[in-house]
């Protein structure tokens, strides 16, 4: 089997000679990255309650530590993103704040595959 491929980019990229089966989704570690810094732009946006600024970037924070090495620990970066969620959830941040920060929540929990799936029904998708 001989592959001719040109120019590729992309986060994953899957060349496969016959079947390949993938089981929770592909993410890659930029795309996680990437996805963060739209989270926290949106967060950016908004008009927290300080108390309530310094919880959600405390979170972010964490997040991005846990994503911040070439072996990141995405279970535990989606167990952060679970409680950030609930913590805006909570405070009635995401119904009031448009769909950016939605979208770029649930793209964030995508990310995380399987891990993600329960953040996603936090959000409604």
């Amino acid at each position: 089997m001989t592959f001719n491929i040109g120019s590729q980019h992309a986060a994953n990229i899957n060349n496969v000679a016959g079947d390949q089966v993938i089981h929770g989704g592909q993410a890659g570690y930029a795309d996680s990255r990437a996805l963060l810094d739209r989270v926290r732009q949106e967060v950016g946006t908004l008009r927290l309650p300080p108390p309530l600024l310094t919880r959600v970037n405390a979170e972010l924070e964490a997040i991005n530590a846990d994503l911040g090495t070439p072996r990141s620990d995405k279970q535990a970066a989606a167990g952060r993103l679970g409680r950030l969620v609930s913590l805006l959830k909570s405070a009635g941040v995401l119904a009031t704040s448009g769909s950016g920060l939605v979208t770029s929540l649930t793209a964030l929990a995508n990310s995380f595959g399987a891990l993600g799936e329960p953040i996603g029904r936090l959000l409604g998708s």
